[in-house]
């Protein structure tokens, strides 16, 4: 992957975008009616992510098995093996107020082997700068894991990067239609902006990982899901 990533571009058919783009709806549409031990919120009423959102919603799941993305998951891994989803999340990035992620690195959290895993994020909805695009630090995954200094609001678990400390590196911010998938290694450094437009920005990630490779944490709570794709 050069400098880190690679973007998969249009890997859905036109009824397939259209299929996901109406889960999307639908599933985000039901977190304002109902509540779930899965749900991270930003602030009440302002939904962060739901966790382990291949469970949650079994489409998510036939989403992450798309031959487009497993196979090229595969040739990124070097591996014949099967592939498992970990870890997956579903970002609605509310209008206005929508946030998802800021500057960090994956592998902070699990300290996983860069050459048995690799992110994906999947965009159903066109990204820019003004609905929380994905920005994504090139090159950073060469220099190991970088200090996670700011604690967050939402959670004091989840830190992340303080961004003046990455002037050294280009930060290319992804402004395009969607759909798209970005592959990238689980050491380079993204974030997204907040979601300051009218509408959402629905967006799914998650890690691939050969089924024979243990999981670097294992755990029964929501956000630790682990499913085989193909």
């Amino acid at each position: 992957m050069v400098d880190g990533y690679e973007i998969v571009q249009s890997f859905l058919t036109d009824e397939e975008h259209s299929h996901y783009l109406k889960v999307c709806d639908d599933t985000y549409n039901e977190t304002s009616i109902t509540n779930h031990p899965s749900f991270s919120w930003n602030s009440p009423g302002n939904l962060n992510k739901i966790n382990g959102a291949c469970n949650y919603q079994s489409e998510f799941l036939k989403l992450a098995s798309h031959p487009a993305l497993v196979s090229r998951a595969k040739e990124i891994l070097g591996t014949e093996d099967t592939l498992d989803v970990y870890i997956s999340k579903f970002f609605p990035m509310m209008p206005e107020v929508g946030m998802s992620t800021f500057m960090h690195q994956d592998n902070y959290y699990f300290q996983g082997d860069p050459s048995k895993m690799v992110s994906c994020a999947v965009y159903l909805e066109d990204t820019s700068k003004e609905n929380g695009c994905l920005r994504l630090v090139e090159d950073s995954h060469r220099q190991g894991i970088i200090g996670h200094d700011v604690v967050s609001d939402v959670d004091p678990w989840i830190r992340w990067i303080d961004e003046s400390n990455l002037g050294q590196f280009n930060i290319l911010d992804l402004e395009r239609p969607a759909p798209y998938a970005a592959f990238f290694d689980i050491n380079l450094v993204h974030g997204c902006y907040p979601n300051v437009s009218d509408r959402t920005r629905y967006s799914l990630a998650w890690e691939y990982i050969p089924t024979s490779e243990p999981s670097p944490i294992d755990s029964d709570e929501y956000w630790c899901d682990r499913n085989i794709v193909g």
